[in-house]
């Protein structure tokens, strides 16, 4: 058988390495989107920085021309030194703060705005005059004018760059919800892909080994598998399917043959009656030959002929059951089915002492199965039924119709020993056995199960110990299509 190849693999792995590629992009695009923000936010800080350090100017600068204190022109210069040292500190990412690129401008603004107030420092250093008597008024407007154009160039710094951040916060919001959209769908498209190439065959095998265990050996269609991978697979499931099927067979004839050893006694019994009859009426007729009249010879002719039919009917009816046939889906009456098979049980019923009460109306509904198949299940039932009275007892078999006539109920009941608790559950269990060792197999009642579930029935075992123990067999009477048993 040519080996299954790994495509299967190749494609999964394809398509998780399309998914994990996809992620990769979406994680980069993402991880870029939050580094620009993050760098934004630190020249935010900047900008924010420089407007502070611009304002303390701008305040001390006031504070001189207002009070006239030297201490306050000293306090502006050194805010215009940290606003020089943060520049130049910053001058990269500072240079692309505006998009008009006058940061130039500002710095040589700055440098100019800080000669003016170094000058002013100087003057006043070097008068000899008080400084109330100097007038400021004309270095005052051109110092507030310079600060000014100083304060709305950082503002503009810092408002830019809000406006940059706020962007970016929405290009990476829509970027989320694109990556959620698009990772929806991929997962769709991939679960639908590994769906269609892999559960799909999956799903087919586990439907089959469920019919399997209901008895179905219907074999999965090859059509029907969509991936050339388990094409191969399909094959080795339907040659297992064929050969359960034969075991299956095996299985019900081999216990066919050990019912026979089973009620052997009984067989041998019924049929050492007729020919004890046969044997003394041939020798009736050969001492009395010559002296009995010819009426009288013909009517001993004709018991040994009776007995002789009644030997080859009961010998007929064993092979009949014992011959492996192919089973025949029939409409068949329970009623005879249960009758001929409490024949072949006639005489072990005698030997154990235990008597029948057999309740099936002839007029029950018909079902659809095989004869011979039905005709095992209740001999297991009987076989049973009466190995558990081992000192005799009474077999009681009723029948009825259920369901407004669709399916019949049969009810084998005996008086034995009955079913512990704790193995009524596992009964139907092949080879599981309470009976002594050489007295069974574990094999009967799950051929039983095996065959009723075939013909769409089911079985249902109720006891206590000690109290005996009741089956119910249920059979469909409707004509539906069952799988041959």
């Amino acid at each position: 058988m040519k080996k299954a190849s790994f495509k299967i693999r190749r494609k999964i792995i394809l398509a998780f390495l399309f998914c994990f590629l996809s992620v990769l992009l979406f994680a980069i695009f993402s991880f870029q989107s939050h580094r620009e923000i993050g760098r934004r936010l630190r020249l935010v800080e900047v900008a924010d920085d420089l407007v502070n350090n611009l304002l303390e100017v701008r305040r001390f600068e006031k504070n001189f021309f207002l009070y006239k204190q030297p201490a306050s022109l000293h306090e502006a210069l050194l805010h215009v030194d940290r606003v020089e040292s943060l520049y130049l500190r910053h001058e990269p990412d500072i240079l692309n703060l505006s998009k008009d690129k006058k940061e130039p401008i500002f710095y040589q603004t700055l440098i100019g705005y800080k000669e003016t107030l170094s000058e002013l420092q100087a003057s006043i250093s070097n008068e000899n005059t008080r400084i109330e008597q100097i007038d400021f008024s004309v270095t005052e407007e051109s110092l507030r004018i310079i600060a000014q154009s100083l304060l709305d160039v950082a503002g503009t710094w810092a408002k830019e760059e809000r406006n940059r951040i706020d962007h970016l916060f929405h290009r990476a919001l829509y970027l989320f919800i694109a990556s959620m959209v698009f990772f929806v769908i991929l997962g769709i498209v991939v679960a639908f892909y590994i769906s269609v190439l892999f559960t799909a065959p999956l799903v087919q095998m586990q439907q089959a080994m469920e019919k399997i265990a209901k008895g179905d050996f219907t074999p999965i269609s090859e059509d029907e598998c969509n991936s050339e991978e388990f094409t191969p697979l399909f094959k080795a499931f339907n040659i297992m399917i064929h050969e359960l099927e034969e075991r299956q067979e095996q299985l019900v004839q081999a216990r066919k043959i050990s019912a026979i050893g089973t009620f052997t006694s009984g067989i041998a019994h019924e049929l050492n009656n007729p020919v004890n009859n046969i044997v003394l009426t041939a020798e009736a007729l050969k001492e009395d030959f010559g002296s009995i009249e010819e009426q009288e010879a013909l009517g001993m002719i004709q018991d040994i002929i009776v007995q002789s039919e009644r030997t080859s009917e009961i010998i007929k009816n064993l092979l009949d059951f014992s011959r492996s046939e192919k089973p025949e889906m029939v409409s068949t009456s329970i009623s005879s089915i249960i009758n001929d098979t409490l024949k072949l049980v006639r005489n072990q019923l005698l030997l154990s002492g235990v008597e029948q009460n057999v309740d099936v109306p002839e007029d029950l509904p018909c079902v659809c199965g095989d004869y011979k198949s039905l005709q095992q299940v209740f001999l297991n039932l009987f076989i049973n039924a009466i190995q558990a009275m081992r000192n005799g007892g009474r077999l009681t078999v009723k029948g009825e119709a259920t369901d407004h006539g669709e399916s019949i109920r049969i009810a084998v009941s005996d008086t034995g020993e009955g079913i512990d608790p704790e193995n009524i559950h596992h009964i139907f269990d092949p080879f599981f056995t309470t009976k002594e060792v050489g007295k069974g197999t574990g094999l009967g009642l799950s051929v039983t199960y095996g065959i009723l579930q075939k013909h769409g029935g089911t079985i249902e075992a109720h006891s206590q110990r000690g109290e005996g123990a009741t089956f119910v067999v249920t059979l469909p009477t409707k004509n539906k299509k069952i799988h041959s048993v």
